[in-house]
């Protein structure tokens, strides 16, 4: 009887209790990291199907005798459903789609005019992508984000040693928020934190 309700692997481990157990992956999108703005994030996903996810990233270059600045600031978290056939198999892998909210500061100069926000910029939308596995415990998430952000921002220029504001305005887009080829790493040995299911 006891076999029936708690089945178990060849290796006597139970398999029912094997897909509950969180998995924890850590996470970093390349294309943030290929423009010197790094990101490190981290998500945990529950019951084979739902994940929670939380990036950051930050930048501070800047070149004050050429008025070259590259800032940012910021976070996103977001809620994923997992579905499909690998998803059953091994955590956060295949299909995806989520929920997401950000807030985000920056200051960007190119030695000519600068767009910097004053206070936080807010974004919330919608995500798809897909996650497959590239080795024991790495995979690769691709995927797009889309949605609303929002922020006062101020376009400047550099005058006579100082930095003159040009337009203060309140700043709305619709459209692609996001886009992400992430590294996923599930720290760990052996069976622990392992990304497949028994």
């Amino acid at each position: 009887m006891l076999a029936a309700a708690f089945p178990l692997s060849a290796k006597g481990e139970c398999v029912t209790c094997d897909g509950c157990e969180p998995r924890v992956a850590l996470r970093t999108n390349m294309l943030y990291d290929a423009a010197l703005t790094p990101s490190l994030g981290l998500e945990a996903g529950f019951a084979r199907h739902f994940s929670v996810a939380a990036d950051a990233v930050a930048a501070w270059w800047s070149n004050d005798s050429r008025h070259r600045y590259w800032r940012i600031c910021g976070g996103l978290l977001e809620g994923r459903v997992w579905f499909g056939g690998y998803g059953r198999k091994r955590a956060l892998t295949g299909h995806h789609i989520g929920i997401y909210g950000s807030i985000h500061t920056f200051d960007f100069e190119f030695g000519g005019t600068g767009y910097q926000s004053p206070r936080m910029t807010y974004g919330a939308g919608l995500g798809y992508g897909y996650s497959f596995r590239i080795s024991g415990r790495l995979n690769l998430d691709l995927g797009i984000k889309g949605g609303y952000s929002a922020g006062r921002q101020i376009k400047y220029r550099p005058e006579c040693g100082s930095y003159v504001a040009v337009r203060r305005s309140f700043h709305q887009y619709w459209g692609i928020t996001g886009v992400e080829v992430t590294l996923v790493w599930f720290p760990g040995r052996g069976r622990n934190n392992h990304p497949d299911y028994l």
